[in-house]
C-alpha cells in the first residue's frame, strides 16, 4: 500500500506536494536546482526531465508566472503523483505532463520539429549502476536514482536535439561527477557557464554540484559562492539563514534582469 503524504514545497510557503514515501521524495537539492536556474524575459519554455511527482516543475512555475513547463517522466505512478499535485496546485494549465522515455522523446520532438525549449532541467539519476551496492528500496526508487532508463549521456546528447541556440541545461549531481558533466557537455556543444557547490556545512567537503550549460555558446566558466547548508553545529540538523532564504523560490523581476 502507497505512503503518501502531504508536504510542503520549500520553506516558509503555503505550496505542498504529495509523496510517496517508497518512490523518490524531492530534497533540498530539487529546491537548490530550481533557484539556480537562469530566469530572463526571454525564458518562456522549459522542459524538466524526470519530474517524478511534479516538485521540481511546480517550484519552476512560482518564480515566474509566464513559464509554459512540459515535464516528462517515465515511471506510470510518478506520473499519477504528479498529476495529484498539479491538481492540488491548480497548475495544470501551466505544466504538462508526458508519459514517455527521453530517449525516444528528445528523437519524435526532434523528427517533429517541434518548438525547441529556452531552458531544460533535471536533477537526474545520480548514480552509475555499477558505482553503489543497491541499498534496500523500491524498483521505483531504484529507477529514480540510478542511470537505468537514462545515463548521463544520453540525457545531455538528447537536450542538445531539442534545445534552442543559446539555451540552457541545468542539472545537479554528486560532484564526484562534475568531470563527467564537463565533459559531456563539451562533446555535445555545451559550455559549462555556472557551477556552485554545495556543502552540508562550513568545514565539510562538498557533496552536490549545481552545473548550467548553454548550448552553442562561448567560452568561460563563472564559480558562484559555494552553498554551505547548515549550521556548524553538527549536533544540530539546521538550516544556516543564507539556506532559508534559497528554499522558497526567488521570484523572477524583469527590472532586476542581468544577461
Amino acid at each position: 500500500m502507497a505512503k503518501i503524504i502531504k508536504n510542503s514545497l520549500g520553506f516558509d510557503n503555503d505550496v505542498f506536494v504529495y509523496q510517496d514515501k517508497d518512490m523518490f521524495n524531492y530534497s533540498i537539492d530539487t529546491i537548490l536546482l530550481g533557484n539556480f536556474v537562469t530566469l530572463s524575459k526571454k525564458t518562456k519554455k522549459i522542459l524538466d526531465i524526470g519530474t517524478n511527482n511534479g516538485a521540481l516543475a511546480i517550484f519552476l512555475s512560482l518564480r515566474k508566472n509566464d513559464l509554459e513547463i512540459d515535464a516528462i517522466e517515465i515511471q506510470e505512478k510518478a506520473i499519477k503523483l504528479a498529476k495529484k499535485n498539479l491538481d492540488l496546485n491548480n497548475l495544470n494549465k501551466r505544466i504538462n505532463l508526458i508519459h514517455d522515455d527521453f530517449n525516444d522523446y528528445y528523437l519524435k520532438h526532434n523528427k517533429m520539429q517541434l518548438q525547441k525549449y529556452d531552458s531544460i532541467v533535471c536533477n537526474p539519476p545520480f548514480y552509475k549502476i555499477d558505482s553503489t551496492n543497491r541499498r534496500k528500496g523500491s524498483e521505483d526508487l531504484y529507477i529514480a536514482t540510478h542511470e537505468v532508463k537514462m545515463n548521463l549521456e544520453q540525457l545531455i546528447k538528447g537536450s542538445s536535439k531539442i534545445l534552442k541556440q543559446k539555451g540552457y541545461l541545468n542539472l545537479v549531481m554528486p560532484t564526484e561527477r562534475l568531470v563527467d558533466i564537463f565533459e559531456l557537455m563539451r562533446k555535445y556543444g555545451f559550455e559549462p557557464k555556472k557551477v556552485q557547490f554545495i556543502h552540508p556545512r562550513i568545514n565539510d567537503k562538498s557533496n552536490l554540484v549545481l552545473v548550467e550549460g548553454r548550448y552553442k555558446a562561448g567560452w568561460g566558466t563563472h564559480f558562484l559562492p559555494n552553498i554551505y547548508l547548515h549550521t556548524e553545529n553538527s549536533e544540530k540538523h539546521e538550516y544556516r539563514d543564507e539556506t532559508k532564504k534559497l528554499y522558497k523560490p526567488i521570484i523572477f523581476k524583469k527590472e532586476e534582469e542581468n544577461e
